[in-house]
């Protein structure tokens, strides 16, 4: 993630970020935000969201809004890299991101899921419960004979 707009700059009404998937990365755990709005921006390749109950792949061009208190999360499943850029209205989580960062940095891994809720808590966001996604591909399938 890269910070385009800072807080600082907007009077803490919005941040901009960059963000770039590799392919078939999974991204975050679906989420529900508490204080802010996020609206990403497809640049380059593909995503798969979820938003609320429902799950839509956009690709460069198009644009995804994920009001606050509605579950939602992405990822990459395609074989392409993908860029966007997210839109937080108003600015404040990308704190959450300082802190992955350091941990990151400091450790050599991503938080797991235990100190990802308790980050994400810090910043009024809480994990959401998984649904399945009619539009998953399906896991490959593992020969039982070898």
């Amino acid at each position: 993630m890269l910070v385009k707009v800072t807080a600082g700059d907007t009077l803490g009404r919005l941040t901009v970020l960059e963000g770039r998937m590799g392919p078939r990365q999974p991204g975050p755990l679906p989420h529900v935000h508490e204080g802010h709005d996020e609206t990403f921006v497809l640049v380059e390749g593909r995503l798969r969201f979820r938003v609320g109950n429902g799950f839509h792949t956009a690709a460069a061009g198009e644009t995804v809004f994920a009001g606050r208190r509605l579950a939602h999360g992405f990822g990459n499943p395609f074989d392409e890299p993908a860029r966007y850029i997210a839109i937080l209205t108003p600015s404040g989580y990308e704190d959450y991101f300082d802190e992955v960062a350091e941990h990151a940095a400091r450790t050599g891994s991503l938080p797991g899921e235990a100190l990802t809720r308790e980050l994400m808590a810090r910043h009024r966001t809480v994990l959401a419960p998984p649904l399945p996604d009619p539009g998953a591909a399906p896991p490959p399938e593992v020969d039982a004979g070898s």
